[in-house]
């Protein structure tokens, strides 16, 4: 993709992309691949266990990077909610 395609890339787009080269790079890294598989689970509220943060709760599960290990395409389609960080400056 050039630069000028990618200038004009939605998020989700642009998402979607980096996460097929993500894809394309973990499947030549099969230790790589298996260990995602292993820690990308679901808890017993259905949240990913290897999506870890302090200020946030785990996002469902199967995450993005649970999909791209088990070989299958994420949908970045869906608007994310606003940040806690995206109110006026």
């Amino acid at each position: 993709m050039t630069s000028a395609a990618r200038r004009h890339e939605t998020p989700a787009q642009r998402n979607f992309r980096l996460m097929g080269e993500a894809a394309e790079i973990i499947t030549g890294w099969p230790l790589v691949r298996d260990r995602l598989r292993a820690l990308h689970i679901p808890d017993a509220e259905g949240r990913c266990r290897g999506c870890t943060s302090q200020t946030r709760r785990a996002p469902q599960w199967p995450c993005a990077l649970a999909l791209v290990a088990h070989g299958e395409e994420p949908d970045f389609t869906h608007r994310a909610r606003a940040s806690h960080k995206a109110g006026p400056v």
